[in-house]
């Protein structure tokens, strides 16, 4: 009986309308979730006559749930603090793919797996673009993203390095300005070069590179005797000299008790042998006996008994096109050399490393000179170089365009890959799928694949979650109507079966 089928229709459509509202409630926290409503349409109707002027009589069969409708309007941003959160704001998806089936969310709570995998909280592999050469290519096709873990960056090797600074052109001729600059060599050890600017004189200023290597004592005993030897590198058949910068200080027993000499002013350039010799007469002359100072090959050696050291031994490796001359206009801009200055080289570090060999920039990309004579106080206001020590990855950065950066522990950061977003023409043709995610269907048309910030796909907050958009205050007040609707329905059908009681009394 129709009597009865209608009813049940509303009750049917009431119920998945409730359904609904059940599940936008259980929600409210999930991460980036879209609430959903639901419309109803009627059903047919069947004709049971015309009236006398000929319009039909129609009787309706019901109701049902027409569509669904997901309401894809921004949840509120919820900071979080984790590196692999990340925050979509403003139009698309991220592309995870499970198998081979690629699927679209708006959830960004991704994880890192053991293998270092960026994936979704399913273990949905998260899509991107690679880095090629060091450079992000999005012209490539996407690739599941992957985070290096325990990885190791090797070190690279300074092969530039700047300097910014003025030149007093009012000091005396013959005032020195000095400039340090940390470079590494090709084992990540660390050096820092100084480099000297004389004043010269009518515009001209001498420059002077160098680069101190501290030298570690190799200590050996035989016979009641200690010798303690520091190895000067030899490149080339020459032997490295010492450095100004050596603080070696001697002590050892007198004949009235015990003295402490230190090492003679050294000039730039003094050999071993000059060194060693000037050492020995300090000894000598503070009356420290049974201590020998010698220069064997390359090698400066303090040997005997009842003696220590402190201090430091610096040698200047064998440099190449280390030195030359600054030239300035009477405008303070430097004239000469009219190009960076290329092949410095520094070699036989005593660490082992292969020579330094760099470049001095002395002008920048737009042939600016970085250096400049004026009558104000000489000064350098910044360096800049390119090499680093070897580290170890402990971690990564996303940027608001979506390029993952590995960091390392020596502070360098390197991208592994770009996020890559979905934009969606008809986002209601979506199919919704388990954990959060969207499935394309001919309804909704194919994704268009970007980055975040172009072609009107949103920006990346790393750090940070979408929360979701169920409003509380929205579904209760749907709940009350539809509970209304639902009643009424079940009204309904007790009304049509107290008629049907009655009839059947009415017959016996």
């Amino acid at each position: 009986m129709s009597s009865f089928s209608i009813p049940l229709t509303g009750l049917k459509a009431s119920s998945e309308a409730l359904d609904t509202i059940a599940n936008n409630l259980a929600n409210m926290n999930t991460t980036a979730f879209k609430s959903q409503s639901v419309t109803f349409g009627d059903l047919f109707y069947q004709q049971i006559g015309n009236t006398g002027s000929g319009n039909p009589l129609q009787i309706g069969a019901g109701t049902e749930v027409a569509s669904t409708e997901t309401d894809f309007s921004q949840g509120s941003i919820q900071e979080t603090g984790n590196a692999a959160d990340v925050f979509l704001n403003g139009n698309g998806f991220f592309v995870v793919r499970d198998g081979n089936t690629i699927e679209y969310t708006r959830a960004g709570n991704f994880t890192q797996s053991p293998d270092g995998h960026l994936t979704t909280q399913d273990g949905q592999q998260v899509m991107g673009y690679p880095v090629v050469n060091g450079v992000v290519n999005t012209n490539a096709p996407l690739v599941p993203i992957v985070i290096p873990t325990n990885a190791v960056q090797q070190p690279l090797a300074t092969t530039s390095l700047s300097v910014t600074a003025n030149l007093d052109a009012s000091s005396a001729v013959g005032s020195t300005v000095p400039a340090s600059v940390t470079i590494y060599d090709s084992l990540g050890v660390s050096h820092v070069a100084t480099i000297n600017f004389t004043n010269q004189g009518g515009g001209n200023w001498a420059y002077n590179l160098s680069l101190p290597d501290t030298l570690t004592a190799a200590s050996s005993t035989s016979g009641g005797t200690t010798t303690d030897t520091y190895a000067f590198s030899q490149s080339g058949g020459s032997i490295g000299t010492v450095d100004p910068s050596t603080n070696l200080t001697i002590s050892g027993k007198t004949a009235g008790g015990t003295a402490t000499i230190t090492a003679p002013s050294i000039t730039a350039g003094e050999s071993i042998s000059t060194y060693a010799a000037d050492l020995q007469n300090a000894v000598n002359t503070a009356g420290i006996t049974g201590v020998t100072v010698t220069a064997p090959g390359n090698t400066l050696q303090i040997s005997g008994s009842n003696f220590s050291t402190s201090g430091s031994v610096v040698q200047e490796p064998v440099s190449s096109n280390a030195s030359g001359l600054l030239t300035f206009n009477g405008n303070g801009t430097l004239t000469s050399p009219v190009t960076n200055i290329s092949g410095i080289s520094f070699a036989g570090l005593s660490d082992g490393a292969t020579g330094l060999d760099f470049t001095w920039n002395l002008y920048g990309s737009n042939h600016q000179p970085a250096i400049s004579q004026t009558a104000q106080a000489s000064g350098v206001s910044g360096t800049l170089q390119n090499g680093y020590a070897g580290g170890e990855s402990n971690g990564f950065t996303i940027d608001q365009n979506g390029v993952i950066s590995a960091q390392f522990t020596n502070g360098m950061t390197t991208p592994v890959g770009q996020l890559a977003l979905a934009s969606i023409n008809n986002q209601q043709g979506l199919i919704l799928a388990a954990g959060n995610n969207y499935q394309a269907t001919l309804a909704s048309g194919a994704a268009s694949i970007g980055v975040a910030g172009t072609a009107g796909l949103g920006t990346i907050q790393d750090e940070a979650l979408e929360g979701s958009n169920v409003d509380i205050s929205t579904q209760f007040s749907n709940l009350i109507v539809e509970q209304q609707a639902f009643d009424a329905s079940s009204k309904a059908i007790t009304t049509f079966d107290s008629i049907s009681q009655d009839t059947l009394n009415m017959i016996h």
